[in-house]
């Protein structure tokens, strides 16, 4: 699969175009202040096109993280729950970003994400689904892999260390390290969608996407992914 051209059948909100440089430059300075921030692979980044990025999630540091240090504006998708927080509500709805419901099947969330996945926007998501709060990564569900078919793209793998401490760092006036490493794009075939062994082929794809991500990360990190683990 390969990843599609930009696309004229999605386009942002005026709020967001505005709010998202802004917020890009915010949190990259934040960042910088805060941590040491390191990022390795950015050669595998594509210059344009649709493309899945998928990422380990261990703290609300994730998502910031990657939107202000990658080189494009990318659409992100994040758990309706996080509506209920006054502060990450705000940023979620300023920066356009896809509301998902856990745990169920969301058909609106799932066209969002295909839509802009097809009109060329990268789309940031986690596999794991939810924060794991501490390293290691945790079970995967296979919506990733299910939702980069539906749109007929590619996934490229991400691993970040050291958000699982950067809170009490903070406190502690520390300023950690983090580290965002980019893997090589992962090209996956076709999904015979009215084959019984759909599913046992999309959950292969998930476990290929996972181990991708734990390559990225310490093996402190890699979880149930570790190899020969």
């Amino acid at each position: 699969m390969r990843g599609n051209e930009a696309g004229s059948d999605f386009s942002l909100p005026w709020y967001s175009r505005m709010f998202r440089p802004l917020s890009r430059v915010f949190f990259r300075n934040l960042f910088r202040l805060l941590s040491r921030v390191q990022v390795t692979g950015t050669e595998n980044i594509p210059d344009e096109g649709g493309y899945v990025i998928a990422v380990n999630h261990v703290s609300i540091f994730e998502p910031p993280l990657v939107t202000s240090f990658w080189p494009r504006s990318i659409e992100v998708a994040g758990a309706v729950e996080i509506l209920e927080q006054p502060i990450q509500s705000q940023i979620m709805r300023f920066y356009g970003t896809i509301p998902v419901h856990r745990g169920r099947f969301d058909r609106r969330s799932l066209e969002a994400m295909v839509g802009r996945l097809k009109a060329g926007r990268p789309v940031l998501l986690f596999p794991e689904g939810t924060r794991s709060r501490k390293p290691g990564l945790q079970q995967a569900s296979t919506g990733v892999a299910y939702i980069a078919a539906k749109a007929g793209v590619n996934v490229l793998p991400v691993g970040i260390a050291g958000t699982a401490i950067l809170a009490d760092e903070i406190r502690k006036f520390r300023r950690t390290q983090l580290l965002m490493s980019v893997g090589e794009m992962i090209e996956l075939p076709e999904i015979p969608w009215r084959s019984v062994e759909r599913k046992e082929i999309l959950r292969l794809q998930t476990e290929r996407i996972m181990v991708a991500i734990a390559d990225l990360l310490p093996r402190a990190y890699r979880g149930l992914y570790a190899r020969g683990s």
